[in-house]
């Protein structure tokens, strides 16, 4: 564990005077270099995390614990591992310690695995500050390798309850201890909360309708939870989306396979509907999950190729030409094209120029906010895309999509979920 400074306790906390003071000694001290600091109790690195014990522990525990993962880069080099692993730990330590702030710290895991918990920041601000920590990484190990993705972040979804003796920590091998049992914790939780889950997910289908042209001839795929007798659409802080980045992806897997089953039966119709199935970007970006999400696509009948369209969610700024398209070229052939479903103040047209992204996407929104909407659509055409609205639930928002001539709606204001998808017929005038 790395702690990037000492802190003297805090008079005003009982908690936080139990510990006893660490001195720091100068990298080029005549006793040398320190590289891990001397912890006494949880004192030393839960203070600046929160005020009392309790507040610091729930805070690190549920808010900014990022998991970085060298998985890929030891499968990548399996045969030159045993090799460079060695100089590989000592580089990715030496660098994600000159990267954290004075109050971070850096705990090495199992051989290969970091957890790096970050104090003052959102959930959101400590996974974009791994990002650019791995990418960062990736080069300063291999340089400008194509395969960015290598090594992996994600956050460590874990509970207070997932820790057991955090208090009485007297060591590094204690923490690191600590840390691996309350993470093997999480991780079987969650395999036990996603298998009971998915037999209560099923897939429907909810017309899409054209109204410039009066016509349906695409279907969008929801994702609905069955359970005692009662059909819902998953919401989407449904903890099986809200989750870890691996237990979305999962789920992305196994709506891809029920909806494949339904896709297959296409064949039995003459005139075929076109199919939107909704997919997470971490899922696509992560490259085990792209090539065991290619895997089932690759499955389905010939013709999905031509029918489906894949919508890509959570797509943020920021994200290079260069890393959709290492994401999507392969991915291409299997699919009909791509739709991005975005926030309002969305405008990365540039780095998808030349990409098969056939529509930007909305989902839902607020009345308030429907300036925003109607700029985020004018900027979609002024780029020569086609505008998609989605899960459009009131009656306000429906006439409002007309009105600014959207050219795909849907949602639960348009029809119901059908069990399969209609063919495509035109709608009465």
């Amino acid at each position: 564990m790395r702690i990037q400074n000492g802190h003297q306790s805090d008079k005003k906390s009982d908690y936080f005077n139990q510990g006893r003071t660490v001195e720091i000694k100068k990298p080029n001290s005549a006793a040398g270099e320190v590289k891990h600091y001397e912890i006494g109790e949880a004192t030393s690195f839960l203070k600046p995390f929160g005020s009392t014990y309790q507040e610091a522990l729930e805070n690190l525990v549920t808010g900014s614990i990022q998991i970085i993962g060298l998985d890929e880069v030891k499968a990548q080099y399996a045969e030159q591992w045993g090799n460079i692993k060695k100089n590989v730990m000592q580089i990715t330590e030496a660098y994600i310690s000159r990267k954290l702030d004075r109050h971070d710290i850096f705990v090495p895991l199992d051989e290969g695995q970091f957890a790096l918990l970050f104090a003052d920041a959102s959930r959101q601000e400590a996974l974009e500050r791994s990002k650019i920590i791995s990418k960062d990484l990736v080069n300063k190990l291999f340089g400008e390798l194509p395969g960015g993705e290598l090594i992996s972040v994600e956050a460590a979804m874990l509970k207070v309850e997932d820790f057991d003796g955090l208090g009485k920590i007297r060591s590094l091998e204690g923490l690191v201890k600590c840390f691996r049992e309350a993470i093997v914790k999480a991780q079987t939780r969650e395999s036990r909360d996603f298998k009971e889950r998915e037999t209560e997910l099923s897939v429907r289908f909810r017309p899409m309708i054209n109204r410039q042209k009066g016509f349906v001839g695409i279907y969008e795929a929801v994702s609905i939870s069955e359970a005692n007798g009662a059909q819902a659409d998953i919401d989407a802080d449904d903890p099986l989306f809200n989750g870890s980045p691996r237990l979305r992806a999962e789920m992305d897997c196994v709506i891809l396979r029920e909806a494949g089953k339904l896709i297959e039966n296409l064949g039995d119709t003459g005139n075929k509907p076109a199919i939107l199935l909704s997919v997470h970007f971490e899922t696509l970006a992560n490259s085990y999950f792209r090539s065991k999400y290619a895997r089932q696509l690759a499955a389905l009948p010939k013709y999905t190729e031509r029918r489906l369209i894949l919508n890509v969610q959570e797509v943020t700024t920021g994200v290079p030409n260069s890393r959709y398209r290492q994401i999507f070229t392969a991915m291409r052939r299997l699919v009909l094209g791509f739709t991005f479903e975005v926030g309002p103040h969305w405008s990365d047209f540039a780095a998808i120029r030349d990409l098969p992204i056939l529509a930007i996407v909305l989902a839902g929104h607020e009345n308030l906010h429907l300036r925003e909407v109607e700029a985020l659509f004018n900027r979609v055409k002024k780029n020569g895309r086609k505008c998609i609205w989605r899960s459009v639930d009131n009656d306000t928002l429906a006439r409002a999509a007309f009105k600014m001539k959207i050219d795909y709606v849907s949602g639960p204001i348009f029809g119901a979920v059908q069990a399969a998808p209609a063919k495509p017929f035109s709608l009465p005038k």
